[in-house]
């Protein structure tokens, strides 16, 4: 009798063993508007297949616009459970993750998203140390990212020059606020969603910026004119998720999260930031009335290599302020991956899956997932 009991027992746990995971919904809440790549196509495709891979066991409900927290409160809102993924910026909140913040701050001048992507998420993820120990303090985890393409000044007036830059106030955070200031503009550190409204009420004369978010966050309707010089980009932003709830999940299922936030940053990087940005600014042009002003590039890019060659010393010490004991190591592996991804980038080219696979392979397949 004994012995049919643990029998019993034994087949019980086994069938318990094999059951499905019990679906539980997790909530991923994201700042920028519904319509925005990253809310309309990137996170939905991933989100769908963690589901599928997870057997129904992991279901994300993605909230857009901003409905449980604005950029600066969705880093806490993380860590306190509030919701188990957000969309993160660092630059609005250096002060709480002034490591990942020093990659942020580190303008890339080459107009390579691709490269520039990758070598950002290969730094803060292998190869600085004290980010993963911010996050952890944080009680959350950051997976995927993405920087942004070059940026452009777009302003309710035509700008040609340095000369007309002059004490126009600019949106403009981290870096390229002081990029700004150098070319003698007045930086305001707006949200990208606080900046739509004050550019309607004259509360900004630029946004600096990128095409995507013209249309985006609808500055094409108070903004029609764009400056034609390039002026470098910035990044990355990352995806950040509940500590808590990572923990509770099984290693396959931190896997798959891991998998298809390298498809979102392959996506991200070339859907929005590169194809979707061209698109938009054809578009534009036509339902908007939006210009492109020629500059007088020589000016610009003058004041921009300036300030390339300060903005390492000047980054060194703002990180040493937030108490970032070695930032002279984030920002040279930063360098140096960016000139790894240089290659990749042309390997990959426009080809999502490619990039995908690249990120997988050279970042998260290096990972030990028990550290992150």
């Amino acid at each position: 009798m004994i012995a049919h009991r643990i029998i019993a027992s034994v087949f019980a746990a086994t069938v318990a063993g094999c059951l499905p995971v019990a679906a539980e919904e997790f909530t991923y809440g994201s700042w920028p508007p519904p319509g925005e790549y990253l809310n309309r196509v990137a996170m939905p495709k991933a989100f769908a297949e963690i589901e599928k891979q997870t057997n129904g066991a992991m279901k994300w409900k993605l909230v857009p616009g901003g409905q449980l927290a604005d950029p600066k409160a969705s880093w806490q809102a993380v860590g306190d459970g509030l919701m188990q993924g957000a969309f993160g910026v660092s630059s609005y909140v250096p002060n709480v993750v002034p490591s990942l913040n020093t990659i942020y701050s580190t303008i890339i001048f080459p107009n390579d998203t691709v490269a520039a992507s990758g070598a950002a998420l290969e730094t803060y993820t292998l190869n600085c140390p004290s980010c993963i120990e911010e996050f952890k303090k944080l009680n959350f985890v950051a997976l995927s990212g993405w920087t942004t393409s070059s940026y452009y000044l777009t302003c309710t007036q035509p700008i040609k020059s340095i000369a007309d830059l002059q004490g126009k106030r600019v949106r403009a955070t981290g870096g390229n606020a002081d990029l700004m200031q150098m070319m003698g503009a007045v930086p305001v550190a707006a949200t990208l969603v606080e900046a739509s409204g004050l550019l309607q009420r004259g509360g900004l004369d630029c946004q600096f910026g990128v095409n995507t978010w013209l249309k985006t966050f609808g500055y094409a309707d108070f903004a029609k004119y764009i400056t034609s010089t390039p002026l470098g980009l910035t990044g990355p932003a990352v995806n950040l998720w509940n500590r808590d709830t990572w923990n509770k999940m099984t290693l396959d299922q931190k896997k798959i999260l891991m998998r298809q936030m390298a498809y979102v940053s392959a996506a991200v990087a070339i859907g929005q930031f590169i194809v979707e940005n061209e698109e938009i600014m054809d578009d534009l042009k036509k339902s908007k009335g939006v210009q492109i002003v020629q500059a007088d590039d020589k000016g610009f890019l003058e004041v921009a290599k300036k300030y390339d060659e300060a903005q390492r010393k000047a980054n060194i010490e703002n990180a040493k302020k937030f108490g970032v004991k070695n930032p002279e190591a984030i920002i040279d592996a930063y360098l140096k991956n960016h000139e790894k991804w240089s290659k990749i980038s042309k390997e990959v080219g426009r080809d999502i899956d490619k990039y995908t696979a690249a990120i997988q392979r050279e970042i998260y397949d290096k990972v030990d997932i028990s550290k992150l």
